[in-house]
C-alpha cells in the first residue's frame, strides 16, 4: 500500500539525512585538500604525469604501446589530458582530478560498507578517509594512483550490486568500469583474480529450502563458472591493445628479490606507512612504537571480529599487499591500490563489533595511529623523506631570474623543469601561455637543457652555469657529476648550496641493497665561467646572474 501524501515527505528526508550526514566529512576533506595544497609541493611521479599529460592524444596512444620498457596505460593520461586542456594549466588547479576521484571513491566504499554493515560502518568508513593521514597526503597526489583508487571503489561497489540483482545490465557495468580499471593499472589482474575467487566462494542469498539440494547446488555452480568465463573473456578480450605490454612487464617482475631483509624491512615499512603516513619516521622511536603496536592491535581485532565477506577483503588486501613486496613495486605512491580493501573491513568491524572491550580497543588503536600520524603531519618535523617539502618553487624562480639575465640552467630534475617551466612561461605563438608540458623537451627555452641536452649541444660554456642536481637514477646522478667536474675543470669561481636532507640516508645505507643516493636531495652549483669561447645554440647569452 503506498504511502499518504502527507509520510511522503517524511519518508523522503529519512533518506536524504544519511546521505547528508555522510556527504558533510567528505565535502570538508575536499575542502580541506585544495586549501593545503600548497603546504606540499610536486612530487617526481606528479611532474612527470603532468608532462606527459600535456602531450597530443597521439603521443599518449603511442607511449602506452611503446616497447622501449615505459609504456603506461593511458586512460588516465587522457583524462589528466582533457583536464589541462579544460583548466588550461593553472597551477592552483592541477590536483583537482586527484582529489575528486579519492573523495568520490570514499564516497563509493561508504556505500559498500553500508551494504555489508549498516549505516554505521558507512559513517565510519566516511570518518576513516577523512581522518587517514596516509590519504591526506597521497589522495591529493596528480599521479594516476588516486584515479585507481577511485576506480578500485567502483568495481567493488558494482560488484556488490551485481551480487545482489544478478541483473546482466549490472555486469556490463561491472565488466566495463573493470577495463577501465585494467585500461589504468595493470595491477588490476590481481584484484579480478580475487574477486573471482570471492564469487565463486559466495553463498547465495536465497530464502528457499530447496536451494541446498544437490540439483540447485549444481545448477548454482555452473552459472558461477559460466559467469567467471565471461567476464574473463570480455577482459582478456577488451584488454588486447595491452597484452604484449603486460606479459612483458610482468616477466620483469618474476624474479626472486635481492635481499629477502630487505623484502621483509620494505613490507613491515610500507604497512606502518599505510595508516600513519609518512609525517612521522620509523626511526623516531617514541612515536613510532605506539603507532606499530596501534596498527597490530587494529588489525588483530578487525581480522577477529570481522566474518564473511569483510574478512574475505582483509585477507585479500594483505594478500595484495604481499604480492606487491614479492614483485618488487611496494612504494608509498602504490599503496592506495590497497586502500579501499583495508578500509573496508575495518569500517564494517566499527559499525558491526558488538563487544563493548573490541569495539572501546578498536577505538583507542585507531585513535593513537591518527593522532600520531597528524601530528607529524601538522608538525613537519618528523617525515621520513622530504620530498613533499622540496622547495623547488623558490629554487625554480631563482633559476628563473638567472636565466632571464644571462644564466644556463643544466638540471636532472623532473620537479625543477616543471616548477621552472611555470617560472619562465615560454613564449607560444598565437595564443596566451598554457601549460603544454615541461621544459626541457616538451617545450624549450635558451639556454635550459637536461645533461643530455647539453651534451648533444656540445657542452656549451656561457659566462654563467647554474646546475641544479636533484634526486634521481644512479645513472643520472653520475652524469651530472661528470657535468660538474667539467665544469669545474674550465670555469673559475664556484658556489654551492645543499637544500633538503635525506632524513633516511643512513638508513637507505644501511638497509637498501647496492644505495649509492646522496645525502642532500638538492644541490645547486653556480660557474662563473668568463666569456663563452663558442656560444651555445640555443641563444645569445650575457655575462652576470644571480644563483638560486
Amino acid at each position: 500500500m503506498p504511502d499518504p501524501p502527507q509520510k511522503r515527505p517524511a519518508r523522503q528526508m529519512r533518506q536524504i539525512t544519511p546521505l547528508l550526514r555522510d556527504a558533510a566529512p567528505l565535502l570538508m576533506l575536499a575542502s580541506a585538500l585544495f586549501y593545503t595544497n600548497r603546504w606540499l609541493a610536486l612530487t617526481d611521479e606528479e611532474t612527470s604525469a603532468l608532462s606527459a599529460a600535456a602531450q597530443n592524444v597521439t603521443t599518449l596512444f603511442a607511449a602506452a604501446r611503446s616497447a622501449a620498457g615505459n609504456a603506461r596505460p593511458p586512460i588516465y593520461e587522457l583524462l589528466l589530458h582533457l583536464w589541462l586542456r579544460i583548466a588550461g594549466g593553472a597551477f592552483d588547479w592541477l590536483r583537482a582530478p586527484a582529489i575528486v576521484c579519492f573523495v568520490l571513491g570514499l564516497w563509493l566504499l561508504s556505500r559498500v560498507a553500508r551494504q555489508l554493515g549498516g549505516e554505521e560502518s558507512s559513517s565510519a568508513l566516511v570518518w576513516l578517509g577523512t581522518l587517514w593521514p596516509f590519504g591526506f597526503h597521497a589522495g591529493r597526489l596528480a599521479g594516476p594512483y588516486a584515479f585507481a583508487f577511485f576506480l578500485i571503489a567502483a568495481v567493488t561497489w558494482q560488484y556488490f550490486r551485481y551480487t545482489r540483482s544478478r541483473r546482466g545490465s549490472d555486469w556490463i557495468i561491472f565488466c566495463v568500469l573493470s577495463l577501465v580499471l585494467l585500461h589504468t593499472n595493470d595491477f588490476g589482474w590481481a584484484m579480478m583474480v580475487l574477486l573471482g575467487v570471492d564469487y565463486w566462494w559466495r553463498i547465495p542469498e536465497s530464502k528457499d529450502p530447496q536451494s541446498d539440494s544437490p540439483e540447485s547446488k549444481r545448477s548454482e555452480g555452473k552459472r558461477k563458472t559460466e559467469t567467471i568465463l565471461a567476464t574473463t573473456a570480455v577482459l582478456a578480450i577488451g584488454f588486447t591493445p595491452r597484452w604484449t605490454v603486460f606479459v612483458r612487464e610482468l616477466h620483469s617482475h618474476l624474479a626472486w628479490p635481492h635481499s629477502v631483509r630487505f623484502l621483509f624491512l620494505n613490507a613491515v615499512y610500507n604497512l606502518y606507512i599505510f595508516f600513519v603516513s609518512q609525517s612521522v619516521a620509523p626511526w623516531f622511536w617514541r612515536f613510532s612504537i605506539p603507532a606499530a603496536i596501534g596498527v597490530v592491535v587494529l588489525l588483530i581485532v578487525v581480522f577477529a571480529g570481522v566474518r564473511g565477506e569483510a574478512r574475505h577483503f582483509l585477507i585479500f588486501s594483505l594478500l595484495l599487499f604481499a604480492l606487491m613486496a614479492l614483485a618488487g613495486i611496494l612504494q608509498a605512491k602504490r599503496l592506495l591500490l590497497v586502500g579501499p580493501w583495508f578500509l573496508l573491513p575495518i569500517a564494517i568491524a566499527l559499525g558491526r563489533i558488538e563487544k563493548f572491550p573490541w569495539r572501546i580497543t578498536m577505538a583507542v588503536a585507531l585513535a593513537m595511529v591518527a593522532a600520531i600520524g597528524w601530528y607529524g603531519a601538522l608538525n613537519r618535523r618528523y617525515y621520513a623523506e622530504p620530498r613533499f617539502f622540496e622547495p623547488w618553487s623558490i629554487v625554480a624562480q631563482d633559476a628563473a631570474d638567472a636565466v632571464r639575465s644571462g644564466s644556463a640552467v643544466i638540471s636532472n630534475d623532473n620537479s625543477f623543469f616543471f616548477y621552472l617551466t611555470y617560472a619562465l612561461k615560454p613564449s607560444q605563438p598565437n595564443s596566451s601561455w598554457r601549460f603544454r608540458g615541461a621544459l626541457p623537451r616538451e617545450v624549450q627555452y635558451p639556454s635550459v637543457w637536461d645533461h643530455k641536452q647539453w651534451e648533444e649541444a656540445g657542452r656549451p660554456m656561457p659566462a654563467s652555469v647554474l646546475l641544479v642536481r636533484g634526486s634521481s637514477p644512479p645513472d643520472e646522478l653520475i652524469a651530472m657529476n661528470d657535468a660538474g667536474e667539467w665544469l669545474s675543470g674550465r670555469c673559475g669561481d664556484r658556489i654551492t648550496r645543499y637544500l633538503a636532507r635525506d632524513a633516511a640516508y643512513t638508513w637507505k645505507q644501511r638497509f637498501v641493497p647496492n644505495f649509492s643516493g646522496p645525502a642532500w636531495r638538492i644541490e645547486i652549483r653556480q660557474y662563473f665561467c668568463g666569456q663563452s669561447t663558442a656560444p651555445p645554440p640555443a641563444g645569445s647569452v650575457a655575462p652576470g646572474g644571480s644563483h638560486g
